[in-house]
């Protein structure tokens, strides 16, 4: 079986239109081949979802999965935006707070729940109360650190207060590894983030610093890697995908003052080429052989109840139960960003 890998040409740019051969009628259950084209992450998400997921859908189903990679959700929803009126693409995994955005502005599509049954066993956490995708992924923030340089690594996110200086590698906002410092910041002082964000604000102001770059390049992980910095803030999946990559040269941290979530949601394109398909793949990526698989290759935590994961690989993955985690409303954050980055810019990145 053979795979097509689609380029995305950028952020609001078109991609080319895909040949499609889905079956007619029947329903998701029904679909015996064609193709289904899914937006996702670039780079290391790409290549193990592609292991994981991907190469198991289309064994199984016949079905042809085709990789469209993007750097990130908002570079996901300018492509949607974009084809809106002729959608290339079928399903996309993207965050849900960006998420939110598609579903107010019609770009995504409910789901049929006699179509996707897994959506059933998706954790409280992750459910769509209003019929769209649930959450296919969590992950949550970390803190990393060289091994080879850091004799005592940081416990807590608090601890990044007392580094050196220009050790810290942050992405501020927009970026949501700086909303949910922000949030965790926030905790951590007793604020109440939804009602006066100003104590947190001025509270990371006093960490600039310690920041050698609020915009890391190439990103986090090789800044560390390289001893550029010597710590950041980072997501736990690649932080533990990359550690071993490294060879252990990069360390990564659970943090002890509470943990933040991140959902990546899975949703069906509205008026996409290949609605069966689409929710033949969505029912697929929920069940738990995919999580399960995923889970194991690059640590990202399954969004569903009926998982089995081996305790080498449940270590190293926070799970959704977990009393430490700080919640974060997501929804409420989509209207909310524009302003935080503002306040970051003038108070904390610009000092």
């Amino acid at each position: 079986m053979s795979r097509t890998h689609i380029p995305v040409l950028g952020a609001g740019a078109s991609i080319l239109m895909l040949a499609t051969a889905c079956g007619g009628g029947g329903g998701a259950a029904d679909e015996a081949n064609g193709e289904v084209n899914i937006l996702g992450y670039a780079a290391a998400f790409e290549d193990n979802y592609t292991a994981a997921v991907l190469d198991a859908f289309e064994e199984e189903t016949g079905i042809t999965a085709n990789f469209v990679p993007a750097q990130n959700s908002a570079e996901m929803l300018g492509q949607l935006r974009s084809e809106s009126g002729n959608p290339t693409i079928d399903v996309v995994i993207m965050d849900t707070s960006v998420a939110n955005t598609a579903i107010a502005e019609g770009l995504l599509a409910e789901l049929d729940p006699a179509e996707v049954p897994n959506v059933e066993n998706v954790v409280e956490m992750g459910q769509n109360p209003d019929g769209y995708g649930p959450a296919v992924t969590f992950d949550n923030l970390t803190i990393i650190y060289n091994t080879e340089s850091v004799t005592e690594p940081p416990a807590s996110f608090s601890d990044l207060w007392e580094v050196p200086d220009n050790s810290v590698a942050i992405p501020a906002p927009p970026d949501i590894q700086g909303i949910a410092l922000t949030v965790l910041t926030a905790d951590e002082i007793g604020a109440d983030y939804q009602q006066d964000i100003q104590p947190a604000i001025d509270r990371l102001a006093e960490l600039a610093p310690k920041v050698q770059t609020w915009d890391p390049q190439p990103d986090s992980y090789q800044l560390v890697t390289n001893d550029s910095a010597q710590y950041a803030i980072a997501w736990n999946a690649r932080s533990q995908f990359f550690s071993d990559e490294s060879g252990g040269t990069l360390g990564a941290v659970s943090p002890e003052d509470g943990i933040a979530f991140q959902v990546n949601t899975i949703n069906a394109i509205e008026n996409s080429p290949n609605p069966e398909a689409a929710t033949q793949f969505i029912d697929y990526a929920l069940s738990p052989e995919a999580q399960e698989a995923f889970a194991a290759q690059m640590f990202y935590a399954p969004t569903i109840s009926n998982v089995e994961l081996p305790a080498e690989v449940a270590e190293r993955v926070s799970s959704p139960e977990d009393p430490s985690i700080v919640e974060i409303d997501w929804a409420w954050m989509a209207d909310e960003r524009d302003g935080w980055t503002e306040l970051w810019r003038r108070h904390v990145i610009g000092g």
